[in-house]
């Protein structure tokens, strides 16, 4: 290693922060290195010194930053290239911990011949962290191919470490910023603690707040009224109660006095909720349970009947291989609206650095798919945690340690970009009103998107509290509606049990599935908004019944009431086929119609000896005579279909009406699209 000591340069130490205007070249390449600290994973390595700063503007030990192997070794170095050869002004050094040991810097012309342009005998940091901006007098008479940090990691006792280096051809310093929305506004967020009816002098953790917003679940570590015996944990004599799920119910907007939600899902051992299902009669739980009270690693579900909540049953997860190593074992979930989308914080073979986000697909009975990570624009060196998909499916709230922001763990959003799950926007720090300078994880939002519920030290009653915002339009979730009702004997009126599922009609196909049980409540779904679906019911001896729910235009949360009338199977019932749809004056249905015809096939298959009287109706537009003849080319079409797919002719009998036998008058667009039907007759079971 050729260097020379041709100080040419008049160097300054730059201290001012203005305003970040410049473009930083940040180190792309480790030439050489004297050593690293060597861990399982990727951290503390030299690469972690390459690219933008993850500290800042508050720093400290991190794992994504380069570290040599031992503390107080002396003399140490790391030499890196750029993704740019040219003449450099400024030199910026991210010692984010340890601050104080850079000793030299050098720089390296296009031969390799290196040229000391920085000795340190600036004052001694009083901080663990320091950014070093290195002005030079004038640019340097050639391209940097390279430079080099030299540490004297005896300067200061314990480990030193590097976060980024980087080169510029201005005098600003580098400010370390936060990333925040573009919109944020710190006056219009208010952190709200729920009150002494939710909150107590123990530890109040993991908000989850039930779809419509009336109920908050939580674990509550450490109480009195816990079910489990105290026990030893840590390093300390102190003996604390295991966790236990509580939950209060908020009624005429006031939080009433929280309740712990006792056994089965609560038991000797530590117990917590990472999900409740839109209706609230699901719950998924940490861990799997034994009959005898242990538990072990993995989750659960429990339903909730007219008697209290079911022994809760294992979930399985496919190759949950996650590694229980370096203390790394804590695992977090969350699962989306639908569910049938689980995300998952944990520690596993393919994680670099500390826990990752991962994704898991439902596959059936209850079978998660092998668990995917969520790739490097979210997962960084260090730890991402405390997951919360939105009920958009798309909007993603989760902490992490490897960022910049204003404490430990700060809180981020960010949103997906499309169905592979690797693709994210750059998550955005929620702000200090949110974040604090200690740990900010878990973070908890109903599907109107109105507020957020997190947990937070500052201004508690003991420990952490859970608080709520309300949230600005920068960081809420894309619009949703929230569908409920009951599913009805079409004669009687009377609630009877079925199976519902809401189907996307155009576009990328999709279906939502749930049930109804009248013993334990409505029916409820949440729906993506701007879309068009096929809402459905089914029951055995009754035809499954197909309605429109057109959310196309809808750019706000609403909440709608839905009652679905079941029509038994019997001679003289007639069926409105809500989801048959043909393109303007043309016989032929639309590729959105097959579901339902799909739906009368299997039903005229399992009843082999039904007739129908299949008939064509219009609205008033038009020729009368060309919309009888319309109307029975369609009927004529739709009976095309059913005999292609196995339906013998002869029992199906066509009758067009055109816009003789109007349900509605004619005089809105909305009532004539009622008017344009198909409807069939049972006239023979």
């Amino acid at each position: 290693m050729k260097r020379t000591l041709g100080l040419i340069f008049i160097f300054i130490l730059g201290s001012e922060l203005g305003a970040f205007a410049q473009r930083i070249h940040w180190a792309t390449k480790v030439l050489q290195v004297s050593s690293e600290t060597k861990t399982e994973d990727l951290s503390y390595r030299a690469i972690q010194a390459l690219g933008k700063p993850n500290s800042g503007p508050e720093m400290g030990d991190l794992r994504a930053a380069w570290q040599p192997a031992q503390p107080d070794s002396g003399e140490e170095f790391l030499k890196v290239s750029f993704d740019t050869l040219m003449p450099v002004r400024q030199i910026t050094v991210v010692e984010n911990y340890g601050a104080g040991c850079i000793q030299q810097i050098w720089l390296s012309d296009e031969k390799g011949d290196e040229k000391l342009v920085y000795s340190n005998s600036a004052p001694f940091p009083s901080a663990q962290g320091k950014i070093w901006s290195i002005k030079l007098a004038s640019l340097t008479p050639y391209p940097v191919s390279a430079l080099t940090v030299v540490l004297n990691t005896t300067r200061r006792s314990g480990y030193t470490q590097i976060d980024a280096i980087g080169i510029s051809q201005d005098t600003l310093a580098f400010k370390p910023t936060i990333h925040l929305s573009k919109k944020y506004n710190e006056q219009k967020i208010v952190k709200e603690n729920l009150g002494e009816a939710v909150n107590s002098k123990a530890n109040e953790l993991i908000p989850i707040i039930s779809a419509d917003g009336k109920t908050l679940y939580f674990t509550r570590w450490d109480h009195p009224e816990n079910k489990g015996e105290a026990i030893k944990e840590g390093d300390d004599d102190i003996k604390r109660k295991p966790q236990d799920i509580w939950f209060s119910q908020q009624l005429n907007g006031i939080w009433q006095k929280a309740q712990n939600i006792g056994s089965p899902l609560n038991n000797r051992d530590h117990n917590s909720l990472f999900s409740i299902s839109a209706d609230s009669r699901t719950a998924y739980l940490m861990n799997e349970y034994d009959e005898t009270g242990t538990m072990h690693l993995g989750i659960s579900y429990s339903r909730k009947t007219p008697t209290g909540w079911s022994f809760p049953k294992p979930m399985k997860i496919e190759n949950f291989d996650i590694l229980r190593q370096e203390g790394r074992y804590t695992t977090e979930f969350a699962l989306s609206a639908d569910e049938r989308v689980l995300l998952m914080s944990v520690y596993r073979a393919d994680t670099h650095g500390g826990r990752d986000l991962y994704v898991s697909f439902l596959k059936d009975s209850k079978v998660w798919s092998t668990p995917k990570n969520l790739g490097p624009t979210l997962n960084t060196i260090e730890e991402e945690g405390s997951p919360f998909l939105a009920a958009d499916g798309k909007t993603l709230y989760f902490s992490s340690r490897g960022r910049p922001g204003y404490g430990d763990y700060d809180i981020f959003i960010t949103r997906r970009l499309d169905d592979s799950w690797q693709k994210w926007t750059e998550p955005e720090n929620l702000g200090p009103v949110i974040n604090s300078p200690t740990d900010d994880v878990f973070f908890s939002v109903p599907a109107s998107g109105e507020f957020a519920y997190l947990c937070s030290s500052e201004n508690s009653y003991g420990k952490e509290d859970i608080f709520r915002i309300r949230l600005t339009e920068d960081i809420k979730p894309e619009p949703v509606v929230m569908l409920s009702g009951n599913v009805l004997h079409s004669v009687t009126k009377k609630p009877i049990n079925a199976d519902i599922f809401a189907q996307v009609l155009q576009g990328e196909k999709d279906s939502i599935q749930t049930e109804f049980n009248p013993a334990t409540g409505e029916y409820k779904f949440i729906l993506p908004t701007r879309k068009l679906y096929g809402l459905n019911a089914s029951k055995a001896g009754f035809y499954p019944i197909s309605e429109e729910m057109d959310l196309r235009n809808e750019k706000r949360y609403r909440e709608i009431r839905k009652n679905l009338l079941l029509v038994p199977i019997e001679e003289g019932a007639k069926i409105t086929m809500n989801t048959v749809y043909f393109e303007q004056s043309q016989p032929e249905v639309d590729s959105s119609s097959f579901g339902e015809l799909r739906r009368l096939v299997q039903v005229m298959k399992e009843h082999p000896t039904m007739k129908i009287l299949m008939e064509g109706h219009t609205d008033n537009f038009g020729d009368f005579n060309a919309n009888i003849v319309l109307s029975q080319q369609r009927v004529e079409h739709v009976k095309s279909y059913l005999v292609f797919k196995g339906i013998a002719a002869d029992r199906i009998i066509c009758k067009g009406y055109g816009s003789s036998r109007p349900l509605v008058s004619n005089y809105s667009e909305e009532n004539r699209r009622k008017n344009r039907r198909v409807e069939f007759t049972i006239l023979t079971k």
